[in-house]
């Protein structure tokens, strides 16, 4: 039984024309499945998944703590290799699996979505075995409150690459920021960071060379995808619809966002070129890191892009306003099931439960080549001579394709003016709804400002009046009182009087007896002395 392969699968040639020889060629070398495995997590897309192989066990290695530029990633492993546990995916030979045409577009069918809580500091960096798939397409409603940032959406690795959605939300903590996810190609290994709110007078910091970096954990039923195709470094994923596996390099702190308006790519060859602040970007260990891209190009030769036509497009590198679409059906991102977030996995943690896989509308649909929505892929078990005829119609087409380029390059260049002058009007467009915002949000601050005088009036004049009931109130009542004092004192008096002239009355009756018993004494003494008879003197012989 062949065992998994961590060798890197052949680049694929810059020309379409190998993409398809060597794309056949690896569909006649691909081993048959033996049994189904579906997603534990996706049961929604298990009917779209073909057979897997066989499972094997994979090597692991133990995990050891490491720091690095003055953060600690516990947990991180010498060798980026996942560790054995329930997470251990079942597949046997990923790269016969990932190259193969077949399933060349599996992501780009079947995704899961979901709102992330995002960290409140950087997260520690996760080695992942693939590259994430192409950007999807999504709409940026108008921001709720003048704060608001967006937040996505990008892939993000929780035991598989999910399609974390963008939403409007305010900084956890005043000055702090959002910093986009970190997406590096690393040896074959993709060095994954999560985005974060970044506190203030923080600076992203990437993770330096040489330094372990832990394996991320897999989920069980997960088939392996591409590995990153593409130059070492820094990178954001393709633009919507492309081939699987291609990356493009981009300026650290690039929002993925920018290759929205971007053609699909089939060829390794788009990059983006950032403009940054001055004094916005430090070195460390050979590694720039910058922070402030304001504008950037991006640029792709016609060799690349799945039309075959050279592209170039500056863009302002602000995920709130994402640059005009390309032409034609684009791959449209599923809204998540749940609105309740899900927290950035990080190392040591297991896989999470994740909700159902959905179908992406506009996505290129099962057996047609990537980067070409209608373009069949070859057959899975074609021969080499049928690969040797397709290149071969392939050539002539190439060299029938190449007279008409120059005149599609003048078409580009007139269509890229237009383009230019339709970013100018929807620019201006936007403009004027951010000053018609301005004005409603200065409209409703002065009629919430006339309602608060209002109601402080109103509170003022019910304080006066509560106030005079009060005073009122408290005179009646000391009218009352002064009242009730005077009849008491009234009565008091009343009383008072009374009892002088009961008094009075009796001394003067008193004085009458007393009158009327001197005169009935001085009466008895008159009547005595009258029938009284004259003292006689006594004589001598009364003193003998």
């Amino acid at each position: 039984m062949p065992v998994r392969s961590s060798s890197r699968p052949t680049s694929y040639k810059l020309h379409a024309l190998a993409l398809v020889a060597m794309s056949v060629l690896a569909a006649c070398s691909k081993e048959s499945a033996t049994a189904p495995v579906a997603a534990a997590s996706d049961a929604a897309a298990s009917d779209a998944m073909a057979p897997l192989p066989a499972p094997v066990a994979a090597a692991t290695q133990a995990p050891a703590p490491v720091a690095a530029q003055g953060r600690s990633y516990s947990n991180a492993s010498q060798e980026a290799n996942p560790p054995a546990d329930s997470n251990q995916p079942s597949y046997a030979d990923e790269s016969a699996y990932a190259n193969d045409a077949a399933y060349a577009n599996d992501e780009q069918q079947q995704v899961v979505s979901v709102y992330v809580d995002p960290p409140l500091e950087q997260p520690a960096p996760v080695a992942v075995d693939w590259a994430p798939p192409p950007m999807l397409v999504e709409d940026v409603p108008p921001p709720p409150y003048s704060d608001a940032v967006w937040t996505g959406g990008y892939w993000g690795w929780q035991g598989r690459w999910v399609w974390c959605s963008g939403r409007w939300a305010r900084p956890p903590r005043p000055q702090y920021t959002w910093q986009q996810p970190y997406y590096e190609h690393r040896g074959d290994k993709v060095v994954y960071v999560p985005a974060y709110w970044s506190p203030p007078e923080q600076h992203f910091i990437a993770p330096a060379i040489g330094i372990a970096i832990v394996a991320a954990v897999i989920a069980f039923g997960v088939h392996a995808g591409h590995h990153a195709d593409g130059p070492q470094g820094v990178f954001i994923p393709p633009p919507p619809g492309s081939r699987p596996g291609i990356i493009v390099p981009a300026p650290i702190g690039t929002p993925p966002s920018v290759v929205i308006g971007a053609p699909a790519v089939i060829n390794v060859g788009m990059r983006v070129n950032g403009n940054v602040e001055k004094n916005s970007h430090n070195v460390t260990n050979n590694i720039t890191n910058i922070t402030n891209v304001r504008n950037v190009t991006i640029v792709a030769p016609p060799t690349a892009t799945a039309n075959g036509r050279g592209f170039q497009q500056a863009v302002a590198a602000d995920p709130r306003r994402p640059p005009p679409l390309a032409a034609g059906v684009r791959p449209t991102a599923p809204r998540p099931q749940s609105a309740t977030p899900v927290a950035a996995w990080q190392p040591g943690h297991p896989a999470p439960t994740l909700p159902a896989a959905q179908p992406v509308r506009g996505g290129p649909q099962r057996g047609e080549t990537p980067g070409r929505p209608g373009v069949p892929a070859p057959a899975a078990q074609a021969a080499p001579a049928r690969a040797q005829q397709a290149l071969q119609a392939q050539q002539q087409k190439a060299q029938q394709e190449q007279a008409q380029r120059t005149q599609q390059q003048a078409e580009q260049q007139r269509g890229q003016q237009l383009q230019a002058q339709k970013v100018q009007q929807e620019q201006a467009q936007r403009a004027q709804q951010q000053q018609q915002a301005q004005q409603q949000t200065q409209q409703e601050k002065a009629q919430r400002a006339q309602q608060q005088a209002q109601q402080q009036k109103q509170q003022q004049e019910q304080g006066q009046k509560a106030q005079q009931e009060q005073s009122q109130r408290a005179q009646q009542e000391q009218a009352q009182k002064a009242q009730a004092q005077a009849q008491q004192q009234a009565q008091q008096r009343a009383q008072q009087e009374q009892a002088a002239k009961a008094n009075e009355a009796k001394a003067n009756q008193a004085r009458a007896q007393a009158e009327k018993a001197k005169a009935d004494a001085d009466k008895a003494k008159a009547d005595a002395k009258a029938h009284t008879p004259p003292e006689r003197k006594p004589d001598d012989d009364d003193r003998k």
